[in-house]
């Protein structure tokens, strides 16, 4: 219905993306040229960039749709209001599971060619092709069946979860990265001070070298350190997930009162989760070199966990505004760091592997990768099953009272009252 009234949350929303359309698409187009200066030039990964440069084209596209809903809810349009499902289907997935290892295939054989100008060609089309679609099953597959909310409303939290709660997150990682560097500059130059002046030497040493062999020995007693191990995992396993879980759904905290119930708070918190696996995962496929089946495939295993994660989060925090249930909302938090932290130290563990043989600690790859590739594996599998009995526990829930059920309760107490 037409208002005179402004509505200031589609306003505000309608200016977080258009600043996020404008950005992407500038990125995208900046790289792009920037691709096709070094496909001619031959002095870097030309592929990479042409990857990024779909990457951020795709998510201002996606950004672009999501204005346009918003746009609808601002003009007062009635269509914005209107509820809507997932379109979501069972033969979806077997399609999608054909186009990925189709997909995967296809890059495997370009990048084992090593001719630049056919992986600059196919694989950005590729990393979308394998990217993209297993983030849309696994969010149909929570979602199935559970009503999302207005149209407007539900564009709303996919465009802020790609726009402005990754924004925030990577600001909040920043600040405690350097709070991090910053308190161990000061405790080793006051408490070593013969550590510190080496490590400055090292500074100087590094400002010049390219080669990534001889840097990683320059790290390798640094790398082997107990405490630096120590220090990695409680910033990538501890810190990072508890301020991604919070940020993550920021859409959902920002519409938690209108959203209607925590099974539509579970599905806008998948939602939030796979914004954000969009984002990240299109952004970290941007390898153009044999590596990139493996990265693409691994992104698969990332996209789940932010999906799952965010989703319980979302449900914990409609519980803690609808029905007040703040246990609830503290429980699926943590739980979502939980997961979050395990997947990340097994991740650190994996990276800390590949590099034992150059920093003198070959026993780490026999030793450590292989738990920490079973870790991800079991949790990648757990979650995946989870999901659909999640998505079933939630719609049953939600489910209304059966008029049947509620007259016969009425006649129930109308005997009662009679008796009495």
């Amino acid at each position: 219905m037409q208002t005179n009234k402004v509505h200031w949350a589609s306003l505000l929303t309608l200016i977080a993306l258009g600043l996020g359309v404008s950005v992407t698409l500038l990125i995208a187009l900046g790289m792009s040229a920037n691709s096709i200066i070094i496909l001619f030039t031959e002095e870097g990964d030309a592929a990479g960039q042409m990857i990024s440069a779909f990457a951020f084209g795709f998510v201002g596209a996606a950004l672009l749709l999501c204005s346009w809903f918003v746009l609808q809810k601002f003009l007062g349009r009635e269509q914005a209001e209107t509820v809507i499902k997932f379109p979501f289907a069972g033969w979806q997935i077997a399609a999608v599971i054909a186009l990925v290892i189709m997909s995967v295939a296809i890059g495997a054989v370009v990048v084992s060619t090593q001719v630049t100008w056919l992986a600059w060609l196919f694989l950005p089309i590729l990393t979308i092709a394998v990217i993209v679609p297993p983030i849309w099953i696994l969010f149909g597959i929570g979602s199935k069946d559970i009503e999302l909310g207005q149209r407007w409303r539900v564009f709303s939290v996919f465009g802020l979860s790609m726009t402005l709660g990754p924004l925030l997150m990577i600001v909040m990682e920043i600040v405690l990265l350097l709070a991090f560097i910053i308190i161990a500059a000061v405790y080793i130059s006051v408490q070593e001070p013969a550590l510190f002046q080496e490590i400055a030497r090292l500074r100087v040493a590094l400002e010049n070298e390219t080669n990534e062999e001889v840097i990683l020995k320059l790290l390798a007693p640094y790398f082997s350190s107990p405490s630096v191990i120590a220090v990695a995992l409680a910033y990538i396993a501890v810190f990072v997930p508890l301020i991604e879980e919070l940020f993550k759904p920021l859409a959902v905290w920002i519409f938690a009162r209108k959203i209607e119930s925590p099974a539509q708070g579970f599905a806008m918190g998948l939602l939030s989760g796979a914004s954000f696996a969009l984002v990240e995962s299109l952004n970290a496929s941007g390898a153009g070199t044999e590596s990139w089946p493996v990265i693409v495939t691994i992104r698969a295993g990332t996209s789940m966990l932010h999906i799952m994660a965010t989703g319980l989060v979302g449900w914990g925090i409609v519980s803690a505004f609808r029905e007040r249930r703040i246990l609830r909302l503290f429980a699926a938090y943590f739980s979502a760091v939980l997961i979050h932290g395990v997947w990340n130290a097994c991740a650190v563990g994996a990276g800390f592997s590949m590099i034992g043989e150059v920093i003198g600690k070959p026993e780490w790859l026999v030793n450590i990768l292989p738990a920490t590739a079973g870790g991800m594996f079991v949790l990648a599998v757990g979650m995946f099953l989870l999901l659909p009995i999640a998505n079933k526990t939630m719609r049953i829930s939600s489910m209304p009272v059966l008029p049947s059920a509620a007259s016969g309760a009425a006649s129930s107490e109308g005997d009662a009252e009679g008796v009495r």
